[in-house]
């Protein structure tokens, strides 16, 4: 009796390390993401970077994260999944490492080590993203048990979010910009350790081989359309950089449908999108980090050059954004107990709409309190955006593809990250180079964020629309009926 306490006693204790872990994980890869944004103009006045290195020393990290997040699935499954967590630690500790040496030199040389830096760790984080969902997965296997423990999960997601910023702009405040990354460098050692000791190995291989054709393909197209957007927005779309670059995406996007169509194990199952809730709720999840992004980005660069804040000023407005999300998203998660979770996320989208619109009023001149309530609009459509997004994804589909859903949702997301910068940062410099002031040029990207949410929104009610007709010829057709 007493051996059997002490194993369910030991088996709780090595579930808790897991989900503390994966908790951890998340976190760690969130927060880099807006720690290096709100420190982006005090980079371009050490170095010299411009708005298109600033653009790219962002992309760096958020490119390689969404080419790898399929695969790493896959690896876990085939490898295991404790060894591509210690993998993805490892390479956020070289990571950071690397970047923070940049500040040791001076100039081109500090922005492309930093860049190296940066696509290290993205990468690192791009296996720690969907192998910390995985180790949920398999500690909690009662689906209704899981669903508070990935509210833990997305709670620490939107902390590293949150956090990012006040823990960079506190730093900034006695140290140099490369001191930034060690918080995260310390917190990947932390875990790593802590996975060495206390996390168990799982793996699932039967069935499970990587699609070598499909990440390739997705890799280039992904690459190659970021850097043709990137370079059209700084040497004009005729350029020859825009150019090939926007051709070699396209025409490794559709190498990459063809080969997921061959391929016996397909990285993205393209008969998902044969469901216009699942392709809906994709596009929308592709906007949804493409406006919560790409906003980050134009405010840090706003608010930085036209107010001349300080990282940590630009981070406790930022707060407003992030850590309002965090607040929220525990009642957005009762929320979804009785409302669609298609019908929440597209109340987030339209609202993500309206408070990307309200801060496209600001100016140099907008206080604290006049920008704090335009922002906390943005943050709580955040919450209800993030939350919403891959559930209805998930919902979209038969259970047993619950799993690939999440997937295939989770990297349009983080291509959405990687285009929100790329594409914003193109109308921000465009605008500024045709002579409009930085006030000017924040509000015409916004309003292209803003449009292409309310395009996400109307997706999303035409195929809510077309699936409750669906179901009610199905009903009506029915012998029951």
């Amino acid at each position: 009796m007493m051996s059997a306490v002490t194993g369910q006693h030991t088996h709780e204790h090595q579930r808790r390390m897991t989900i503390g872990l994966a908790v951890l994980g998340v976190f760690v890869t969130y927060v880099p993401i807006t720690a290096v944004a709100v420190t982006l103009t005090t980079i371009g006045g050490a170095t010299g970077a411009t708005t298109t290195d600033m653009q790219w020393i962002t992309d760096a990290y958020v490119l390689p994260m969404a080419a790898v997040v399929l695969s790493a699935g896959v690896w876990g499954d085939l490898h295991g999944r404790r060894r591509i967590y210690l993998i993805g630690m490892v390479l956020t500790v070289l990571g950071a490492t690397t970047a923070g040496l940049a500040a040791t030199l001076a100039d081109s040389a500090a922005v492309n080590l930093l860049m190296v830096g940066q696509a290290v760790s993205g990468l690192g984080a791009g296996l720690l993203l969907p192998t910390t969902l995985a180790l949920i997965a398999h500690a909690v296997p009662d689906p209704r048990e899981r669903g508070k423990y990935i509210g833990m999960w997305a709670t620490g997601m939107m902390a590293g979010l949150a956090l990012g910023p006040l823990i960079a702009g506190t730093i900034l405040r006695v140290a140099a910009w490369g001191w930034i990354f060690v918080p995260t460098g310390v917190l990947a050692l932390v875990a790593a350790g802590g996975a060495l000791s206390r996390l168990p190995e799982s793996s699932t291989p039967e069935g499970r081989h990587l699609d070598w054709p499909g990440q390739i393909t997705a890799t280039l197209a992904i690459a190659a359309s970021i850097f043709g957007i990137i370079e059209g927005g700084a040497k004009g779309w005729d350029s020859p950089e825009a150019i090939a670059g926007l051709v070699v995406g396209a025409c490794a996007f559709l190498a990459f449908v063809v080969a997921e169509k061959r391929s016996s194990s397909p990285l993205m199952d393209l008969s998902l999108f044969r469901s216009s809730t699942f392709s809906a709720a994709g596009f929308s999840a592709l906007v949804a980090l493409f406006s919560i992004v790409g906003t980050m980005f134009l405010l840090s660069l706003f608010l930085g050059y036209a107010q001349e804040l300080s990282p940590l000023e630009i981070g406790t407005r930022l707060l407003f954004v992030t850590g309002v999300g965090a607040l929220v998203n525990p009642l957005v998660g009762h929320l979804m107990h009785r409302v669609r979770a298609i019908n929440v996320l597209i109340a987030g989208l339209v609202l993500a709409a309206v408070g990307a619109v309200s801060i496209s009023g600001i100016d140099t001149g907008t206080g604290f309190g006049d920008l704090a309530w335009r922002l906390a609009v943005f943050g709580v459509s955040v919450a209800m955006m993030m939350t919403a997004v891959s559930t209805a994804a998930i919902n979209a589909v038969p259970w047993q593809r619950a799993g690939m859903a999440a997937a295939s949702n989770t990297a349009m997301r983080q291509y959405g990250g990687a285009l929100g910068p790329a594409i914003l940062g193109a109308v921000f410099t465009g605008q500024l180079a045709a002579g409009a002031s930085h006030a000017e040029s924040l509000r015409a990207a916004l309003l292209v964020n803003a449009t292409l949410l309310v395009v996400a929104a109307v997706a999303c009610v035409a195929a809510s629309l077309s699936e409750r007709a669906r179901t009610r010829r199905t009903a009506a057709a029915s012998p029951a009926a």
